[in-house]
């Protein structure tokens, strides 16, 4: 098959680019530089980020202060749920709005990326715009100087934004505009990311598989556009469709995960290693109505009463009830399609009709959260597939924001049918699928290597301990979870969370490390070292 074909070239490349990697310890000065970025949230006040110094506050109330910034709960205007985010009591051009940062135990870091997310209970026109970020190294008080300017975009979504690697101890955001208000400025979180070391082995061994990701991602949009000119020059050939439609089938198993030609199964599965690892609560503390029906691959039946009763909460309030799902051995996932199926034996006023789904790669409890997409659901007897923009996830927490079909009352709240329970049958949550013309999946795939590897890079620092033995043993980690991930076998032994010591990396399957022949510059170089050593005789006159 064609697809097949790309998988074994992209499968190539990806080992050469690891074997160099592996083997090189320089780079080519022509070559692009690839920053790797780390998963955790240093700012995060679940990872020790803590607020210094904040230049002002709405009303001097502690609803609207700093620490809104760094607590993981994004404000969401249609549900009113989350923290109200910062809000500062002034905007002055002048004197500008500062808030300072600092990190666990004081620590410095290496900062390469900062994400912004402008959503808090300010209006619009209040929202941060433009954003300087400024760092120091001796003392909250600086001194400081700017790194970055950052402008945001006037839209509520989490913005990222990626700058040349800078240590600091503090980092100060110095607010210098917003969207046309002269009330106040206003922000909703604050995350910020370890820029990776590539002086590391195994950093260098990160950047280079970035650096093959990125150009498999170019590729693949190249080849988009010119897919998209010929089906413009030719309109009546026959092209292929990726869309899916809506299933119809009652949930009755699942697949074990990475049991299919061409994709995994669905990794929220109870018997694929799936878990609920929280939830807010259960319907008359009945086990009957336990979280664990969202995932045991087994609907309710509205026609014969039987199967798994489903999910049901004690009470509902709009975003107050939610269920946390993990994934096998606390593996960090690439997540890019939920299926909600709502059939459970609680009358249909509780029916779960919109969830806000978020994830995060930090703790099942406190986050830090971001919200990825806002699932719509119908009360009907079938599965409902919502494909999202892949999104790393540790856990995935659905949180219910509304349930039955709206109330109908002019005095009492849409979201809210039933103030009883909100009720959902099952959950299924997947990795990119593959399809025929379309590099996405197998990107996406890579993209769980590197996540992956970074996961290993911070568990396992003995990989960095030595400088020869750990390139090897990086790149053939790459190598081994590589042809796991493509071959559908995706549950490659890493470190689990509580290993109070790395495993070894020898425990991984060491190939024979090919052998590379010196170059002649290298032969004449060593040749001529030879020859300088030889004793100095003085010439007679």
């Amino acid at each position: 098959m064609k697809f097949d074909r790309t998988i074994s070239r992209s499968l190539a490349a990806v080992a050469l680019t690891v074997g160099l990697a592996g083997s090189a310890q320089a780079q080519d000065k022509t070559e692009t530089r690839v920053f790797p970025i780390d998963l955790t949230n240093i700012a995060a006040a679940a990872n020790g980020g803590r607020i210094l110094a904040s230049s002002s506050q709405l009303n001097n109330d502690a609803a609207y202060g700093a620490s809104n910034l760094i607590d993981g709960q994004v404000y969401n205007p249609t549900t009113k749920a989350g923290s109200a985010g910062w809000i500062s009591s002034k905007f002055d051009p002048v004197n500008m709005d500062t808030i300072t940062f600092g990190f666990k135990n004081n620590e410095l870091h290496r900062i390469g990326k900062f994400v912004l997310t402008p959503s808090s209970l300010a209006p619009p026109e209040r929202w941060a715009k433009d954003v300087e970020v400024q760092v120091a190294n001796e003392s909250a008080e600086g001194p400081y100087i700017a790194v970055a300017q950052l402008t945001l975009k006037r839209s509520p979504e989490p913005q990222e934004f990626l700058i040349l690697p800078t240590q600091a101890r503090f980092v100060r955001l110095m607010f210098r505009s917003n969207w046309g208000s002269d009330r106040a400025v206003a922000l909703g979180e604050v995350e910020m990311y370890d820029s990776i070391d590539t002086s590391e082995p195994i950093g260098q061994v990160i950047a280079r598989f970035e650096g093959a990701i990125k150009d498999l991602e170019n590729y693949n949009v190249s080849q988009r556009e010119m897919d998209n000119v010929s089906r413009v020059t030719a309109p009546n050939a026959p092209r292929s469709s990726n869309i899916r439609p809506v299933s119809t089938r009652l949930a009755q198993g699942d697949k074990p995960a990475g049991g299919t030609s061409g994709g995994g199964g669905n990794i929220a599965a109870a018997r694929n290693g799936g878990s609920i690892v929280d939830v807010s609560s259960t319907f008359a503390k009945d086990p009957a109505y336990s979280a664990n029906n969202l995932i045991d691959g087994a609907n309710f039946s509205l026609v014969d009463g039987k199967g798994s009763r489903g999910w049901a909460s004690e009470g509902f309030a709009p975003g107050r009830q939610w269920v946390t799902i993990g994934f096998r051995d606390d593996r960090t996932r690439l997540v890019s399609k939920i299926v909600i199926n709502p059939v459970s034996d609680q009358s249909t006023l509780r029916w779960g009709s919109r969830i806000d789904v978020q994830v995060t790669t930090g703790s099942p409890k406190d986050g830090p959260w971001r919200s990825v997409e806002t699932l719509n659901i119908r009360s009907e007897a079938a599965n409902q597939d919502f494909e999202i923009k892949p999104a790393e996830a540790k856990y995935v927490r659905f949180l219910f924001t509304a349930n039955g079909p709206g109330n109908p009352s002019p005095l009492g709240d849409p979201n809210i049918s039933s103030d009883r329970a909100v009720a959902l049958g099952e959950i299924e949550v997947y990795e990119p699928l593959a399809a025929d013309n379309d590099l996405t999946p197998l990107i996406g795939r890579f993209r769980q290597i590197l996540i992956d590897l970074k996961t290993l890079r911070s568990k396992s620092p003995s990989l960095n301990n030595a400088a020869d033995s750990a390139p090897r043993n990086a790149s053939v980690l790459v190598r081994t979870v590589a042809e796991a991930r493509v071959a559908g076998r995706p549950n490659v032994s890493l470190p689990a969370e509580n290993d109070s010591a790395a495993r070894p990396v020898a425990a991984v399957p060491v190939m024979e490390p090919v052998a590379i022949k010196a170059p002649v510059v290298a032969r004449k170089a060593k040749a001529a070292t030879r020859k300088s050593k030889k004793p100095v005789v003085a010439r007679k006159r």
